[in-house]
C-alpha cells in the first residue's frame, strides 16, 4: 500500500478552506501508522480522492456531527 508520504499525488493544491471560516491553523498531528492508513484507506473511497489534510477535515466534521446527533 502506498503511504501518504509516496503518493504521486502530493504536488496538488490543497482543497481551499472556506475563507468565512478565518484565517486557518496549521496542525501537526503524530499517529500510529495504522490509524494513517484506515484514512487513507477511506479516503481512497471517495469519488474526488481528497487529499490527506481534506480527508482528516471531513472525518472530523462528520465525527463532531455524529457527536452531535447522541446528545
Amino acid at each position: 500500500m502506498r503511504s501518504f508520504a509516496t503518493d504521486s499525488r502530493r504536488g496538488r493544491m490543497p482543497a481551499k478552506l472556506d475563507p468565512d471560516e478565518g484565517e486557518p491553523k496549521r496542525l501537526n498531528i503524530v499517529a500510529p501508522i495504522s490509524w494513517v492508513r484506515k484514512v487513507d484507506e477511506w479516503r481512497r473511497t471517495q469519488p474526488d480522492l481528497p487529499n490527506v489534510s481534506e480527508a482528516i477535515r471531513r472525518l472530523v466534521e462528520a465525527g463532531l456531527e455524529a457527536g452531535k446527533k447522541r446528545k
